[in-house]
């Protein structure tokens, strides 16, 4: 037995066309649905009260509405009326959202209506060009020798130790050196910019560039010189234009030493026995990852031909959500590494507005390309199961090493999930383009500058597949 059909909400609208793809509704709900609803609110208020005098659930309803607060029964009333009610509101409007709408000025009026105010970013009209049979380039880059030897170099790299120089040895590049250094501006020693027992890899500092040249030669003992001309507009002005002396004192200098590639160190990094194992790891792992670019390559081949048949608006709100999003989403992550947003402009010679001006070409590019695929998705009927959801939160709880209820939950406070579910639906629309796409594959010689993956995937770790 099937169960009875929900009555529809009755509604009023009146819209009001807003900047940046947004519209307001003007919404009221008439006094007569408001009044059911009350009734229904009551009558639960009624099973569930406990007055003295009365056994629970038992007082006469006329005895429970005087108990009744009356702010938290017009707040009842209204939760129980604003879902439905802004769902008919975008159904007898016609207007297709693009996510849930901001609610305001909730008010139960004196006549007994219930009107409010939604603010919603409306899904701008797409005119999609062919989607189906897409012409792209699967590119194959079989793994060689070379591209293993390189890996292996790196992981040694990775395992090295440190040790005092060769006698009679100078500095190198790469070699690890502790130094002090005075600053003299105006033949002045400046005591806040002058340090002792200051860490550097020579080649990689980028506090003093002019060290890793400056080092280079040197010996344990020695004291070298270099100058630092500082620009007219730098932020210190007792600095602005002036050319600053450094002394260097290196007092310890050790080099590095890379281990030798033998079953001992296969099985150390890796728990292979051998390193004809270990080789083998790396090539399988190297080979996956091939894989895994080539596809990516291939969803950004058929998004770039979408995108270039495709004619749509992006509303302005939607950029500035994920842009600011963006914003903090970065500056959340300089506090954890005890930076500032000024801090890390300065660094990289950026003015903010400039910064933010390229967030919000990346957001506007990233949300034209979601609104396309989404276009897709709805032409095409492709859903998200619950169990595809449940599937992905345990692959990424086991992932992160915590309990797979504490990520969902932590998904859902944090308004995570939305974004999880989107990345799944993306993903199964672009699986629907692949699949239907013409892909030709072409094998391509690998280059030094070839893209590589993490380390530790590329290298020791179990073979890489695609996320």
């Amino acid at each position: 037995m099937t169960a009875p059909a929900k009555e529809k909400t009755e509604v009023e609208v009146e819209t009001k066309q807003l900047e940046g793809g947004q519209v307001e509704l003007d919404i009221r709900v008439p006094a007569e649905p408001v009044r059911k609803i009350r009734e229904q609110v009551i009558a639960t208020f009624v099973r569930r009260a406990n007055i003295p005098g009365f056994r629970k659930g038992k007082a006469p309803r006329a005895v429970v509405e005087r108990f009744v607060d009356q702010e938290a029964l017009k707040e009842q009333i209204i939760d129980s009326l604003l879902s439905d009610a802004y769902d008919a509101a975008l159904e007898k409007t016609g207007i297709k959202a693009l996510d849930r709408g901001m609610i305001a000025d909730q008010e139960l009026t004196e006549d007994g209506a219930l009107t409010f105010k939604a603010t919603v970013t409306v899904r701008p009209e797409i005119t999609l060009g062919e989607y189906e049979g897409l012409e792209v380039t699967r590119h194959i880059t079989p793994v060689n020798d070379e591209q293993v030897n390189t890996e292996l170099e790196r992981l040694r790299s990775r395992h090295a130790q440190y040790g005092d120089l060769p006698e009679g040895a100078a500095i190198e590049k790469g070699d690890l050196v502790i130094v002090d250094y005075d600053m003299l501006v105006d033949g002045e020693k400046r005591e806040d910019a002058s340090a002792s027992g200051y860490p550097l890899e020579v080649g990689a500092d980028q506090l003093f560039p002019e060290l890793n040249d400056t080092l280079v030669g040197a010996r344990p003992g020695d004291t070298k010189e270099f100058g630092v001309t500082y620009p007219e507009d730098h932020t210190d002005a007792s600095l602005a234009g002036k050319t600053a002396t450094f002394q260097v004192s290196v007092t310890q200098a050790r080099r590095r030493q890379l281990p030798e590639l033998t079953d001992e160190f296969a099985a150390q990094v890796s728990g292979l026995e051998t390193m004809d194992a270990l080789r083998q790891r790396i090539w399988e792992n190297l080979e996956a990852i091939g894989k895994a670019i080539a596809e990516e390559d291939v969803r950004d081949q058929l998004i770039r031909k979408l995108a270039e048949g495709a004619t749509l608006d992006v509303p302005q709100t939607l950029v500035s959500r994920e842009t600011d999003r963006r914003i903090d989403e970065v500056t959340e992550e300089l506090e954890r590494r005890n930076l500032t947003l000024h801090q890390y402009l300065q660094q990289n010679n950026r003015s903010f507005e400039d910064w933010k001006a390229d967030l919000e070409a990346d957001a506007r590019q990233l949300a034209r390309r979601a609104l396309i695929l989404d276009e897709i998705g709805e032409r095409e009927k492709i859903e998200v199961a619950d169990e595809e959801l449940h599937t992905e939160i345990h692959r990424l709880a086991e992932t992160e090493h915590i309990d797979e209820e504490r990520l969902h939950q932590r998904l859902h406070d944090s308004g995570e999930f939305t974004r999880l579910y989107n990345r799944l639906y993306h993903r199964k629309i672009l699986q629907f383009l692949v699949d239907n796409a013409q892909v030709t594959e072409e094998t391509m010689e690998p280059t030094a500058d070839d893209e590589q993956a993490p380390e530790q995937d590329a290298q020791a770790g179990e073979p890489a597949t695609e996320g």
